[in-house]
């Protein structure tokens, strides 16, 4: 694999903030859970609250709390720490990073990829996947249009690194509904805080981000000797989704192909998600496991997942502004646990039901060991009903093998995980997992 980057270095501000349950156990699955849970500080709650600080609607989690998968619900973290553990760990791992990398062109190039720099070479591929930003020029370059999901807001944001104790200044992630200017509080990892504020009507971007203006806003929580800024950029929030994710051998990731306002903090968790479910995908066919219309199944289960995320954090701002008195309804489905978040659905699971298309629920053992650990990369066959047999084509694969207690895969019978942990199908007699089988095979373009 080869990395090409525009840039010198990693890039020294934070951005993303916050990593969620799914995306913590996928990364412990790459062996990287120690290191995650040492750079990271769990969520104690999110809210919306009117001006005076008094909850509209939110929850907070228990102390100590772990969702169905292992973790606490939504973690914080120091972005540039957390990029710098990934670059090291894909370097250390085989991965080719070039840096000063700026990519001027890009072809097809009969069963794969050209990508031309600006310093003259040609890097041939057998597959590329455009990560380049909400501004994306291979987005561009191959005509994938941007269709707008109707949200377009200038916000500006502040980080401080507050000189308290790390305990201090924290509570639950919170919309400030206030009429006079919006905004959002989050208490970041360590010894990071986070502001948003809504641009009023005429601000201009100097004004709003000069020093007086940032120790103005965030006046209520903390005074100037209290913390050194961090940064304080504005940016326009704004709601998009690529219409396709694939044109023949290129792909798009992350604001490539998905952008997002920030309320719901799942800007990169899902940039994490597209690169996960491509990823175990293009191993599948690079090992001539799997079809190449396997790879069609990426934008086929990503793109629809991600314009529900995009429309829920879309929402979550209106949700805001009504709460404010700025316009519009308040929908309180929005607001923080209100809303059931997306799964994964459509023409890849054979039959719907209540745990397909969800991930795979996991627990910590009495030795610290997760449930996962009994995994391997693949494919996994959770087996609850001795009766079964599972059919060879699963094992021809490399798929694991596990017996379970029924009541960890629901009182199903069986259960077919998926390398990403999500659900695939399950059964409960003989004649419904070999069926299963036969269509999760055909649908999944895998070779029997």
């Amino acid at each position: 694999m080869v990395v090409l980057e525009r840039e010198p270095d990693i890039y020294h501000l934070p951005r993303a903030i916050g990593m969620d349950e799914e995306i913590f156990r996928a990364l412990q699955n790459l062996g990287l859970g120690d290191e995650i849970a040492a750079m990271t500080t769990p969520v104690q709650g999110a809210d919306f609250a009117n001006a005076e600080g008094e909850r509209i609607v939110g929850f907070d989690f228990p102390e100590g709390m772990v969702g169905r998968l292992g973790y606490p619900p939504m973690v914080m973290h120091y972005q540039p720490d957390l990029n710098t553990l990934l670059r090291e760990t894909a370097a250390a791992r085989g991965a080719e990073i070039r840096l000063r990398a700026e990519v001027t062109g890009i072809r097809e190039n009969g069963d794969g990829v050209a990508v031309e720099l600006a310093d003259g070479e040609t890097v041939d591929a057998r597959w590329a996947v455009g990560c380049d930003g909400a501004s994306s020029g291979v987005r561009e370059a191959l005509g994938i249009e941007s269709i707008d999901q109707g949200f377009d807001q200038a916000w500006i944001v502040i980080d401080i690194e507050w000189f308290g104790g790390v305990d201090e200044l924290r509570g639950p992630v919170r919309q400030i509904c206030d009429p006079l200017r919006p905004g959002t509080f989050v208490p970041g990892h360590g010894s990071h805080r986070r502001w948003e504020f809504q641009a009023l009507e005429g601000e201009a971007r100097e004004e709003l981000e000069s020093d007086e203006k940032v120790w103005e806003l965030v006046a209520p929580w903390m005074a100037p000797d209290q913390g050194r800024i961090i940064r304080a950029v504005t940016y326009r929030f704004h709601a998009m989704v690529a219409d396709r994710m694939r044109e023949g051998n290129f792909f798009l990731a992350g604001d490539s192909a998905h952008q997002m306002p920030p309320f719901l903090g799942q800007g990169l968790n899902s940039g994490f998600r597209s690169a996960f479910n491509l990823a175990w995908k293009m191993g599948m066919v690079a090992r001539h496991e799997a079809g190449d219309g396997l790879l069609d199944t990426y934008d086929h289960e990503r793109r629809p997942h991600a314009a529900r995320v995009v429309e829920a954090a879309v929402d979550a701002g209106r949700l805001i502004d009504a709460l404010s008195g700025k316009g519009g309804e308040a929908d309180e489905s929005a607001g923080y646990g209100q809303r059931p978040f997306p799964e994964l659905e459509g023409d890849t699971f054979p039959v719907l039901g209540a745990f397909v298309g969800a991930q795979s629920s996991q627990a910590r053992r009495l030795d610290g060991t997760f449930t996962d650990d009994r995994f391997e990369s693949g494919f996994t066959v959770l087996v609850a009903d001795d009766t079964l047999v599972v059919p060879d084509a699963w094992t021809a694969i490399g798929a694991t093998v596990v017996v379970v207690e029924v009541a960890e895969i629901g009182g199903h019978g069986c259960s077919i995980v998926r390398p990403d942990r999500c659900v695939a199908g399950v059964a409960d007699d003989q004649g419904a997992l070999d069926q299963l089988t036969v269509a999760l095979f055909r649908l999944l373009h895998i070779s029997a």
